[in-house]
């Protein structure tokens, strides 16, 4: 497990949601480095700092006299008791609506592309299934995706402007195959997912975030370009630039 490149992996290991062989891993990784160790033990010592019945203080009895006085309770009490029933039957009501209005307008809606490629980006650093061929060359990569898509990916090699070719690899977004090319920011993964455009025109960068992740994507040429990675913007920029001649 390489510290930098799967940070995310002792997260999720501190968070209970590794499988049994991915807890073993972390687990044997934080063994043998001291440094991530380290760091873990003190995000534990954080949680159980905040979870600390010591940070729980009772309200001093005048403020606590104080604020219940300011409760309509007794003017609940002496109500006559069909009014007592109008008013909670109301009450129960209004609060049965703000429910289902919170239900309706705060359920999180379907996975976006955005959504997926990011999720994806995220197994294939997890899942040890960065790339099906490693080449820095282009002319190795771009043939290796011949018969394996119906399209043919515009692989490019930007060693030449710091964002060197790792690789490519396939997968599935939004119910089809798509051709993913895998570039290299100093110790940043970035993977650049490609697909036919199906009639859209011509775009200009979009930017988004998404779980800490950048997400830049256009079109050019007959193509929707998805670059994703832990980099920043800015120069996530920059390489989608070099796609853009």
């Amino acid at each position: 497990m390489d510290c930098t490149l799967h940070r995310h992996l002792l997260e999720a290991y501190l968070d209970g949601e590794l499988g049994f062989e991915r807890t073993l891993e972390a687990e044997a990784h934080l063994a043998s480095c001291p440094e991530c160790a380290s760091e873990v033990q003190s995000w534990k010592d954080i949680r159980m700092t905040i979870h600390g019945s010591d940070l729980y203080h009772r309200a001093p009895a005048r403020l606590e006299a104080k604020l219940r006085k300011l409760l309509p309770q007794a003017r609940i009490q002496k109500a006559p008791w069909f009014q007592r029933s109008v008013w909670a039957a109301g009450g129960a009501a209004f609060a049965t609506a703000v429910l289902l209005i919170s239900f309706v307008t705060m359920r999180p809606a379907g996975p976006s592309a955005a959504n997926e490629i990011v999720a994806s980006h995220i197994r294939s650093m997890m899942a040890d299934h960065l790339m099906d061929v490693v080449s820095t060359d282009q002319h190795t990569v771009k043939p290796w995706f011949e018969g394996k898509l119906d399209f043919a990916p515009p692989v490019q090699d930007f060693t030449a402007d710091g964002y060197p070719l790792a690789g490519g690899r396939l997968d599935y977004i939004e119910n089809r195959k798509v051709g993913v090319l895998i570039y290299h920011r100093a110790l940043h993964i970035i993977n650049v997912y490609v697909c036919p455009a199906e009639g859209k025109e011509g775009s200009a960068l979009s930017t988004q975030t998404i779980n800490g992740y950048n997400v830049v994507s256009w079109t050019k040429n007959g193509f929707e370009f998805h670059a994703v990675s832990d980099l920043n913007t800015a120069e996530l920029r920059d390489l989608a630039q070099l796609f853009m001649p």
